[in-house]
C-alpha cells in the first residue's frame, strides 16, 4: 500500500475480451499494463524450484479506448501530467509506455475473503527525483510480437488464448491503435 516510484515494464494486447459491468455483458478490446516497483523487493520460486529475488510488480487491465470517460485516458493524462490534444489521441501508441517511470498509488481491497492489490492512481515522477528503470527488461506482446507470448505469466497467456476473434485485433474506426508508430511531443514522457 502507499505511493511508489515504478516503471512500466509490460504492455500486453489482450485482444477482445468478454466483460461484465452492472450485469451487462459486452466484448471489449483490452490491454494490460504492468509496472516494476524497484524499491519493493519480493522473493519467489521459478518453475525449476530455484529461489529468485526481484522488484515487486503490479498491473492493471484497461479497455483500449481513449474516449473522454475511459479509464485508460484518465490514467495516462494523470501519468503524463497534461491532457491529450486531438492530434495526440489519433493513433496513440501504447507501446511508448514501456520503460516510462511513474508514481503509483497502490491500495488493498477485500473481496470474498481475499485481499487484492490495486493501482488506484498514476502520476509522473517529480522533477529532480531519480527515475527508476526496468531491472528485468520490458515486454511488449501483440500480434506483431507473438514471440514474447511464452515469456508472459500463465494467467495472461490463458486470457489471450481465450480472446474473442483473435484474428481481428483492432476494431475498425475510433480508438487508439494498440501499437502505432506516431511520434509525440518530447516534453511529455509519452
Amino acid at each position: 500500500m502507499g505511493t511508489h516510484f515504478a516503471v512500466c515494464d509490460m504492455v500486453v494486447d489482450l485482444g477482445k475480451q468478454r466483460t461484465s459491468y452492472q450485469g451487462e455483458e459486452s466484448v471489449k478490446h483490452q490491454i494490460y499494463l504492468r509496472w516494476q516497483i524497484p524499491a519493493e523487493r519480493v522473493e519467489w520460486k521459478d518453475g525449476d524450484g530455484n529461489q529468485k529475488e526481484g522488484p515487486a510488480v503490479i498491473g492493471k487491465t484497461y479497455t483500449l479506448s481513449l474516449g473522454e470517460k475511459a479509464n485508460l485516458r484518465k490514467d495516462l493524462q494523470a501519468w503524463r501530467g497534461k491532457s491529450f490534444t486531438e492530434e495526440e489521441l489519433r493513433g496513440f501508441d501504447v507501446a511508448k509506455l514501456l520503460g516510462v517511470p511513474a508514481t503509483l498509488t497502490v491500495t488493498h481491497t477485500e473481496k470474498n475473503g481475499r485481499t487484492y492489490t490495486n493501482v488506484a492512481s498514476l502520476g509522473g515522477i517529480p522533477k529532480g527525483m531519480d527515475k527508476p528503470s526496468a531491472e528485468n527488461g520490458v515486454t511488449l506482446y501483440d500480434n506483431d510480437n507473438a514471440g514474447t507470448f511464452e515469456n508472459l505469466p500463465k494467467w495472461l497467456r490463458e486470457k489471450i488464448t481465450a480472446q474473442i476473434d483473435p484474428g481481428k485485433v483492432e476494431d475498425e474506426g475510433a480508438g487508439p491503435r494498440p501499437f502505432a508508430d506516431d511520434d509525440l511531443d518530447d516534453d511529455v514522457p509519452f
